[in-house]
């Protein structure tokens, strides 16, 4: 058995599900209304409308008919005598319309046709045992005959499978075949006329036999493919590229937001500082004495014979500079300042031979500033 028919029996179970399925009416109901979309030139030019040329034998000349899409039109015919001429419309045939599929039509007398019900497990393997059948069912060999069979009906209940096998003896064959002359040559097939003219759904002419033709369907099914295929691409992009849009505005607008929420955040601290810093201030200011309460306690509690020529506040540290006609007295009257802490002479008190006074400076702290409390920790 050659490897690619042992590949396909393989898959034939598969083909047959697939048949019992409703995938194919769901994919011919889909490919009708895509086609029938497509202007007429276009269906045409990818072949989805149905083109067959029928020639039939009638006494001594051929007969033609076009069929498209099931409508049967008679063209002509021509005498069967003639090689000259049927050789002419062949070549005309092969170069005008190449892509039609020439059939022969035999007439309904010249075939045996048998109606049989199988187990449905004999449909993977219909033609071995049809071929079995052959000498049980009509009276020629297996070997005198070309046959092919179709199905019927398919019983799931049952699992019985209801098929006709048709037979055609290959002399009848070859005197058809013989008797077209030139016009044998590149036929797709060989089937039986129906009453009303039409095919009956089989090929009776051996594969080895058939003209390589257009398949039809195979390129509707590949336009389809594509079709499809493209279609699911795009989709799958558009569903991508959105998808990033919408991550990468998610992402704009996070990045909008950290960076606000580190501005708040700075704000915040720089109010937060603010607030500290004028809290302390404010509990600095509200701990230790004015300005004007330190001038006022100074001029109180001096003598009347003591001016001042300076009085600066640095940090708590009050400096006081000035002359005095008791400049050692000043310590022991600044003691019970309560604005003042720790007063003290700084240097040696100088006496000014012009006023007849004495040069003092004196510094004290603060009372309620931060130096109090680091001299407080000092001692």
């Amino acid at each position: 058995m050659p490897a690619d028919h042992a590949f396909f029996q393989a898959l034939e179970p598969l083909r047959l599900r697939y048949l019992d399925s409703p995938i194919p009416g769901w994919w011919r109901m889909a490919g009708e209304a895509v086609l029938g979309l497509l202007p007429a030139r276009l269906r045409q030019q990818l072949g989805a409308q149905q083109r067959l040329l029928l020639l039939q034998l009638s006494d001594n000349e051929l007969r033609l008919h076009a069929s498209l899409d099931g409508s049967l039109q008679t063209i002509g015919s021509v005498p069967l005598d003639d090689a000259e001429l049927l050789t002419n419309l062949r070549l005309r045939l092969d170069d005008n319309a190449g892509g039609v599929p020439r059939w022969l039509l035999i007439d309904p007398s010249q075939a045996l046709r048998r109606s049989l019900s199988l187990p449905a497990s004999a449909e993977t393997r219909l033609r071995d045992v049809l071929m079995h059948e052959i000498d049980r069912q009509t009276p020629f060999a297996a070997d005198q005959v070309s046959f092919e069979a179709r199905v019927l009906s398919r019983d799931a209940v049952s699992k019985l499978v209801r098929v006709e096998l048709v037979v055609l003896p290959k002399a009848r064959l070859d005197a058809a075949l013989a008797a077209l002359g030139p016009m044998a040559q590149g036929l797709a097939g060989v089937d039986v006329r129906e009453p009303d003219g039409q095919r009956l759904g089989v090929n009776l002419l051996p594969a080895t036999q058939r003209g390589a033709g257009v398949d039809r369907a195979l390129r509707i099914n590949l336009v389809l493919a594509l079709v499809l295929t493209t279609s699911l691409f795009a989709a799958m992009w558009l569903a991508l590229a959105n998808r990033q849009a919408t991550l990468d505005a998610y992402t704009t607008q996070l990045a909008t937001a950290n960076q606000q929420a580190r501005e708040v955040r700075k704000l915040r601290h720089a109010l937060d500082a603010s607030v500290q810093a004028a809290n302390f201030l404010a509990k600095q200011r509200a701990q230790q004495p004015t300005m004007l309460e330190l001038v006022a306690d100074l001029t109180k509690r001096m003598p009347d014979d003591t001016y001042l020529e300076k009085v600066s506040v640095i940090a708590g540290r009050v400096t006081v500079v000035g002359e005095s006609s008791q400049a050692s007295a000043l310590v022991g009257m600044l003691q019970s300042s309560p604005v003042l802490r720790s007063p003290g002479l700084v240097g040696p008190v100088q006496a000014d031979p012009r006023t007849k006074k004495e040069r003092f400076t004196l510094m004290a702290t603060v009372a309620g500033s931060a130096q109090e409390a680091e001299d407080g920790k000092a001692r």
